[in-house]
């Protein structure tokens, strides 16, 4: 097979690239911690489980962003080897080699070692054939696939695979279901591991054993996954802003999966946004800032943090897609005890604001239930038109072993979405369709 080297790298700071992958080159090559002092651990049986592979270094390669000329693509390796990543439209002939440089990890005692590829110059809506190779050896669990996003604001149909909540010790035979659905994006939105700690060394050992599990590592290689975490990937069961150690949390988070950003220079967190066609996706972090559930649920009570709620009202006035989508781990009403059920207030100024400034489009999806379903809130009024939950929870830790796929059409007059809830046994359990003209303001 042939090569040639890539005109563009992206370690350049101007001209293709974007300030989403900008901010990917700067994250991903943050300077490391170097102690974890302070962190709580919350361990039981099944917090082990699994990790007696530490040995099996490699895990990967994770296609990441994807823009429609841009991807970013995670692999891991055993400690002292090299990688080399070369791709090329599927079909052709001649590949092309990818820009790859080390994600520092000195600071987890590792046995081996992150890297990032990051690609440029490709065509919008097309898909690509890319393949790893460790120390010039390609295994072939190292083939992988994607296919770039259309062109930002332009018409499109495509579908969304939203997943969250995954344990090694449950079947991941959903995984294949999932695949088999042939999403054009995936986001997995919580509970992505269970570490239930903010010590990074421990975060990165049950990601990089989850990833080795084949169904599960063959989504990722072949479906751009973007992520957010929930508890247990953030820290202990139900924790929130005052959780010591989260700082370290945030810093091997952002290093372990390669999403368009985290925070902004003045808001710290996992929070983020990107495009896809004309939809918009506004993934937002409920743990970081959060105020504890016991808290009185008055205007002082916090999801997401005075700043990043502020932040996300902006966005959201700002955005010109036709349908804005805010992700979250966190149900808007259907888990009691860790959920916006605790935090009326905060919910109830997010509906009135969606309302006052006549946002359309907008609705809400969410994990952490081990169930799925699509519903719209009982207290749509506040929003001026239904206000859509989906909710997609258990793929591999629950009774369901559910998802959900979300198609959006917005080449029609009338640009839609129609959900779909599908059960581990196959079955599609819920179909529901919503056109955006129900979804706005007269």
């Amino acid at each position: 097979m042939t090569t040639r080297s890539t005109r563009r790298t992206f370690v350049q700071t101007t001209g293709v690239i974007g300030a989403g992958f900008r901010t990917i080159l700067k994250t991903l090559a943050a300077p490391a911690v170097a102690t974890f002092a302070g962190v709580r651990h919350v361990l039981g049986a099944d917090r082990n489980e699994g990790l007696e592979n530490e040995d099996v270094p490699a895990a990967g390669p994770m296609v990441g962003q994807v823009t429609s000329t841009l991807a970013a693509i995670w692999m891991y390796t055993p400690g002292g080897t090299s990688m080399k990543l070369t791709y090329k439209p599927q079909g052709a002939v001649e590949s092309s080699t990818a820009k790859v440089e080390p994600i520092k990890t000195d600071d987890l005692n590792l046995r081996g070692r992150a890297w990032r590829a990051l690609i440029a110059d490709l065509a919008p809506n097309t898909r690509y054939q890319y393949e790893v190779a460790i120390d010039g050896k390609i295994a072939p669990e190292h083939h992988g696939t994607f296919k770039t996003a259309p062109v930002e604001g332009e018409p499109a149909k495509f579908r969304l695979g939203l997943t969250s909540c995954m344990k090694p010790k449950h079947s991941p035979d959903s995984w294949l279901l999932f695949a088999k659905d042939e999403p054009d994006l995936h986001l997995t939105i919580g509970d992505t591991v269970y570490a239930d700690t903010t010590e990074p060394r421990w975060q990165w050992r049950h990601h990089l054993n989850y990833r080795r599990i084949e169904p599960f590592a063959k989504v990722i290689r072949t479906i751009p996954t973007y992520s957010m975490w929930d508890d247990h990937d953030y820290g202990p069961n139900n924790s929130d802003g005052t959780e010591r150690g989260k700082h370290y949390s945030l810093d091997g988070w952002k290093r372990v999966w390669i999403n368009p950003g985290a925070g902004t220079k003045d808001i710290p967190g996992a929070f983020y946004k990107f495009t896809w066609a004309q939809v918009e996706f506004f993934v937002v972090d409920g743990r970081y800032h959060r105020t504890p559930n016991k808290a009185k649920d008055d205007e002082k009570k916090t999801m997401l943090g005075h700043e990043q709620f502020a932040w996300l009202i902006e966005q959201l006035k700002a955005s010109k897609a036709k349908f804005k989508v805010i992700v979250s781990g966190s149900t808007l009403d259907h888990s009691q005890n860790d959920g916006w059920r605790l935090y009326t207030h905060e919910r109830r100024r997010l509906f009135d604001a969606i309302k006052s400034n006549k946002l359309n489009g907008v609705l809400y999806m969410s994990g952490s239930l081990h169930n799925s379903l699509a519903w719209e809130h009982h207290e749509s009024d506040r929003v001026g038109y239904p206000f859509v939950e989906v909710i997609s929870s258990g793929i591999a830790n629950s009774k369901t072993l559910s998802y959900a796929t979300i198609d959006f059409d917005t080449t029609v007059s009338d640009p839609a979405l129609h959900v779909r809830v599908v059960a581990g046994n196959g079955k599609v359990r819920e179909q529901k369709t919503w056109k955006l003209s129900t979804l706005s303001h007269g």
